[in-house]
């Protein structure tokens, strides 16, 4: 893996990111065209029930998103009307909420699929098709939180082919769109070592970089200067942009930085149980004695790391995690 990663690029080699989709703005406010591709066979649905998409597992042992046709389902608007993701060129795709009746439907169709939560089955998925379903689930997650008006209650009519909802009261009128929460995750270096802390309540071992939500009236940049001394007390003397990661768990959007620390005195708060300074070679080592557990590899936290680790070693982290993992099947 090369060391150096073209910034226009790097954003795509996160999970969820790089959605290769057309989505058909120009088309959101046609509901004549849309109610067509809804006729036709080949267009692709992405059910969700209750917050899940349907997949199954392959027999090379990932996991595949399980998207349906039109003709598959009876009604296409029992919960709310079907939302347009886009088009790939070949084949217009949609979300679809769909009721507890249409789920055993699907199920009984696709014996092999199960309604499962994307966080914990998209490290075995492909990127793009991973992505659309994240696409998805972040407009499900808005439709269902905003279903009356913020400011006189009356129940939201959901337009502009599930990007925009309208309050239908005369002397309100609200539009409201698709909000996410924007977020910085941060690597902190020093000296050839780098920062990980744990919060309470994770799994043993388990330690990632620092990383917190953008407050009103702040840019990235502050924010990250802020979260890095409210978490470790640690000061910051420069920062660098790296690359970003949609993260619809529920709705956010990762910002991901580098950052140099003035020192490695670290004073901690109630936010962090504990924060360590790793280098490259104690990273290995607390992995291989079973003492350190690094973020999920779908994870942007575990790409900040990972590349990092590349640029100190020129060695891949993958590898090094993979070798440790053959070992400790071979001792058993």
């Amino acid at each position: 893996m090369s060391a150096q990663i073209d910034l226009v690029t790097a954003s795509t080699r996160n999970r969820f990111s790089g959605v290769l989709l057309d989505r058909l703005v120009q088309f959101r406010e046609d509901s004549d065209w849309q109610e067509e591709q809804l006729r036709i066979s080949e267009t692709r649905l992405v059910p969700l029930w209750r917050n899940r998409c349907l997949l199954r597992e392959t027999e090379e042992d990932t996991v595949e998103a399980i998207l349906v046709s039109p003709d598959e389902l009876s009604e296409l608007a029992t919960i709310r009307e079907p939302t347009l993701l886009g088009s790939d060129g070949s084949q217009t795709y949609f979300a679809l909420s769909i009721n507890d009746r249409q789920r055993d439907e699907l199920l009984q169709r696709y014996p092999d699929g199960e309604f499962r939560d994307l966080r914990m089955a998209a490290a075995g998925m492909i990127g793009p098709e991973a992505g659309i379903l994240a696409y998805a689930k972040a407009l499900h997650y808005w439709h269902h939180r905003h279903t009356f008006c913020g400011v006189c209650g009356y129940a939201n009519r959901l337009l502009s082919g599930g990007h925009r909802m309208v309050c239908p009261n005369e002397e309100c009128g609200r539009e409201t769109f698709p909000r996410i929460d924007p977020a910085i995750i941060v690597l902190v270096t020093h000296d050839g070592a780098c920062l990980l802390g744990r919060g309470p309540g994770w799994p043993r071992f388990r330690y990632s970089t620092l990383a917190g939500f953008v407050e009103p009236g702040e840019s990235l940049e502050d924010a990250v200067v802020r979260e890095v001394f409210e978490e470790a007390g640690v000061r910051l003397k420069s920062m660098r942009y790296r690359s970003s990661q949609p993260w619809p768990f529920p709705a956010s959007a990762m910002a991901g930085f580098y950052a140099e620390a003035e020192s490695r005195e670290i004073k901690l708060d109630d936010e962090l149980e504990d924060a360590r300074w790793f280098t490259p070679e104690e990273i290995c080592q607390e992995m291989e004695a079973n003492r350190l557990r690094l973020s999920p590899r779908l994870s942007i936290a575990f790409r900040l790391i990972s590349d990092w680790y590349t640029q100190e070693t020129g060695e891949s982290l993958i590898a090094v995690i993979d070798t440790l993992k053959q070992k400790a099947r071979q001792a058993k």
